[in-house]
């Protein structure tokens, strides 16, 4: 007598399981449910080993940078290019414009969602309470600037952030949704590390799963910092990912450079981080931007230009709104981000993601190559639509509806003109004005 399950028993009890994960994962996402996930319990600790930060602060001593890879100290800029494009169009916040896509996007990924909603929605309240709160005293007059910022720093590291940096406020790279919201002249970001092992299985539900966990703790840790400035009587508040352009603060403040792939690459985990953002009056010294060798790395790497599934990321960069940058073509990204558990390949594929910034410094320096460069274990990757693992030279061949999938509605709400001239989100984490989700945007939208 046979006991198992028919190939057809399988396939209709996992359409089944994807049904209700999106019913109930478009059931939470509703601005009236929402915050009140933050009253129920969290994932237990051991439940989340396998996808949660190992809250550790980087150490780093890097080695000399080849010549050959030194371009310029964070981004190429055209300030008044950038001051033009600025009041043309304002920055815009992709989760309010394309706000039906990005449901669409969260309840395809309802396996990394649900699990972590409740931890989400607690950051939510918790911005929303930090945005409320005011000083408990008057400021420390015995402490100086330069006190200040260590003892944020020793808190930070004690709280298990990889780094933070300190920036200038802009108001050029504040979402216009969100404009009046931070408080002060001082812009500290935070970075949390995401889980290693998961992020090497891109594109896969268990790195998805890794990147809304992080989220969700970095965004927590920074209310921590703000509450931490607070208790020395300055204003300070938290704020959700998707209110400002934070790579561009990140890049400002020295804690890594724009990738070809529009994110913040790093020293220590290139673009395997989650970013948290806060703004205060307190007068931190201010970081500055570093050439760390990374675009001329970039440049001779190109992984993640030849590894994209859609071909997405262009070879070379151009400037634009002020910006020199590798603009992502995002009708072909996002699609392909919210149908394969946010995608991530031009993460995982990244060599100073996967070796870590000295590694590749190293390598470069011995042999004039990139460390990884055409390996199966740092560019291969398996594809989650066809169960398929794809080497070096291989891509998935994706039919023209992929790009619109049922019920994928990927156009701007309101006004028309966005569908042309729209900037958006950068946490996708990206330091680019055009907000590339190429990695997994965590969290919903509860406005």
């Amino acid at each position: 007598m046979m006991t198992g399950k028919t190939g057809y028993e399988r396939r209709l009890r996992a359409r089944t399981a994807r049904g209700l994960g999106r019913w109930l994962a478009g059931l939470l996402l509703k601005r009236s449910v929402f915050p009140h996930l933050a009253h129920l319990p969290a994932m237990p600790r051991w439940r989340r080993r396998n996808v949660a930060s190992p809250r550790s602060p980087w150490r780093l001593e890097l080695p000399e940078i080849p010549a050959a890879l030194l371009t310029t100290a964070g981004i190429s800029r055209d300030r008044s290019a950038e001051l033009a494009a600025f009041n043309r169009q304002p920055l815009q916040d992709f989760h309010q414009v394309y706000e039906d896509a990005i449901i669409w996007e969260t309840k395809e990924e309802w396996a990394s969602f649900l699990p972590e909603a409740p931890r989400l929605a607690k950051a939510y309240k918790a911005v929303e309470r930090s945005k409320r709160a005011t000083p408990q005293a008057a400021p420390a007059i015995t402490m100086t600037p330069e006190e200040l910022t260590m003892a944020l720093r020793d808190y930070a590291a004690s709280l298990g952030l990889g780094a933070i940096g300190v920036a200038e406020y802009d108001e050029k790279y504040t979402f216009e949704q969100h404009k009046g919201h931070q408080v002060g002249d001082r812009i500290v970001i935070c970075l949390l590390e995401q889980h290693y092992e998961a992020t090497q299985q891109t594109p896969s539900v268990r790195t998805n799963h890794a990147a809304y966990h992080s989220e969700a703790e970095v965004t927590l840790l920074a209310v921590e910092l703000a509450d931490f400035l607070r208790t020395h009587g300055y204003r300070a508040r938290g704020h959700m990912s998707h209110e400002a352009a934070m790579i561009n603060y990140g890049v400002e403040a020295g804690l890594g450079q724009l990738g070809l792939n529009g994110q913040l690459l790093t020293p220590a985990t290139g673009s395997r981080c989650r970013l948290g953002m806060l703004s205060t009056d307190a007068p931190l010294v201010l970081d500055r931007p570093v050439d760390y060798g990374i675009q001329g790395i970039c440049d001779a790497c190109q992984a993640c230009v030849r590894r994209c599934p859609v071909g997405a990321i262009p070879a070379k960069r151009r400037m634009y709104r002020g910006i020199e940058k590798a603009k992502i073509n995002t009708s072909r990204c996002f699609p392909t981000v919210a149908q394969t558990s946010g995608c991530g390949v031009c993460m995982k594929v990244c060599p100073i993601q996967r070796y870590g910034l000295s590694s590749v410094l190293e390598e470069f320096e011995r042999s004039g190559e990139i460390l990884g460069h055409e390996t199966d274990e740092l560019e291969g990757y398996d594809w989650p639509l066809d169960g398929r693992h794809y080497s070096p030279g291989e891509k998935p061949r994706l039919p023209r509806q992929f790009f619109q999938p049922p019920g994928f509605d990927y156009q701007p709400k309101n006004d028309p003109v966005y569908r042309h001239s729209l900037t958006v989100n950068e946490n996708s984490d990206a330091g680019s004005n055009d907000a590339p989700p190429e990695q997994p945007i965590a969290g919903p939208i509860p406005s």
